[in-house]
Parts: C-alpha cells; sequence; structure tokens
C-alpha cells in the first residue's frame, strides 16, 4: 500500500538548500510516496525557496515546478485549530483530509506536539527510511 505524506516547507528547503532536492525526488518516486500539498503550503514553499537561494544558483521556480510535479495537489478545507504554531494549522489540515500517516518537518514546534492528530517525524527518520544512493 502507498505511503502517504506531507512533507514540510523546512524540508523542502534543507534539501534545496545544500542541492539535494533530487535525493528527495528519488525518494518519492523510488518508494512510490503519495505526497499532498496544497495551496497554503505552495505558497509558503514558493516564498521560503525563493528567500533560501536568492543569492545562489538555483533556480527556485525550476525547484517548485517539480515539486508541483512529484506531488499531488490538494484543495483542504481550513478546519483544525490545534497546531502548537497557528500558520502551521493548515498542514494538519492537509494531512487529515489526506488520510496522511506522517507529516515530515524540521520545526521543533511540531516535532514535539505531543497532541497532533498525525504522526510527525524529522528529516533524519525520512532519509533512514526511504533510503536513496547519493
Amino acid at each position: 500500500m502507498q505511503k502517504r505524506l506531507v512533507i514540510d516547507t523546512s524540508v523542502y528547503i534543507t534539501y534545496a538548500m545544500f542541492n539535494k532536492i533530487y535525493r528527495l525526488f528519488n525518494a518519492i518516486d523510488k518508494y512510490d510516496l503519495a505526497v499532498f500539498v496544497n495551496e497554503f503550503l505552495l505558497n509558503e514553499i514558493e516564498n521560503n525557496l525563493y528567500e533560501s537561494l536568492r543569492f545562489k544558483d538555483a533556480d527556485h521556480l525550476m525547484i517548485l515546478a517539480a515539486i508541483k510535479e512529484i506531488t499531488s495537489n490538494i484543495t483542504s478545507t481550513p478546519l483544525y485549530k490545534n497546531s502548537p504554531d497557528p500558520k502551521d494549522n493548515f498542514l494538519f489540515d492537509l494531512a487529515i483530509q489526506t488520510n496522511s500517516e506522517v507529516i515530515v518537518t524540521s520545526e521543533k514546534a511540531l516535532l514535539g506536539f505531543e497532541e497532533s492528530p498525525v504522526i510527525i517525524h524529522d528529516i533524519k527518520w525520512f532519509k533512514e527510511t526511504f533510503p536513496v544512493p547519493l
């Protein structure tokens, strides 16, 4: 059965900052992961990619286009209101409404969220669970 995930902006940015976004895409492809995004997540990714990469050679629009190609863009309804950071409520809406099993993030507030309705893991877990060749 296909594993269903929501990958937070912090993870995309980390991979992009180190010019390793292809490793994230390779893992999604190799393990046939169903990764979901919505308009809020895509906007956050776009804004953060631009800020993070503006002094690098990487093209944030090409990376964003690749993210859109390898993920499923879902329209979610804003319902969840209990995130430790209210601006992240949309992640839980997306995960719950797509029946995602895991949210992958590097945000400490989310990683320490004990009342989360969805399992939350960090990048290390992702790399160990879905290894790809260098």
